[in-house]
C-alpha cells in the first residue's frame, strides 16, 4: 500500500512540476513547438510507414557504428595502457638488477 502512495505522490509531483515550469514562455514555446513537429512526424510516419521504418534503421546503424567505434578506441586505449605497464615492469626489474649489483659490489668491498 505504501508502495502505491509513493507512486502516487512522484506522478502528482511531476504533474505539478511540469505545470510549474510551464510558467516560463520560453519553456511553453519549446513544449508548444516540440509537441507540434512530433505530430507531424506521427502523422508523416503512419501515412508512410516503410519511411519511417527506413528511418529507424538507419538510426540505429548509425549507433552502432559509434558504439563500435567507441569500443576500438577503448581497445586501443587499453592496450596503450598494457604496454605502458609491461615497460614499467621491465624498468622495475632493471632497477632491481642494478640495486643488487650495487649491493653485491658493497659487500665484496
Amino acid at each position: 500500500m505504501k508502495e502505491h502512495k509513493f507512486w502516487k505522490g512522484v506522478m502528482i509531483g511531476a504533474v505539478i512540476g511540469g505545470a510549474v515550469t510551464l510558467l516560463d514562455k520560453e519553456t511553453r514555446e519549446y513544449v508548444f513547438n516540440s509537441t507540434k513537429q512530433a505530430g507531424v512526424s506521427s502523422k508523416s510516419y503512419t501515412s508512410n510507414p516503410s519511411e519511417a521504418i527506413r528511418e529507424l534503421r538507419l538510426k540505429y546503424n548509425q549507433l552502432t557504428n559509434r558504439v563500435a567505434d567507441g569500443a576500438k578506441d577503448i581497445l586501443e586505449v587499453l592496450n596503450k595502457v598494457e604496454e605502458l605497464l609491461d615497460k614499467v615492469s621491465e624498468w622495475e626489474k632493471e632497477v632491481e638488477k642494478d640495486v643488487e649489483k650495487l649491493t653485491d659490489h658493497r659487500d665484496v668491498s
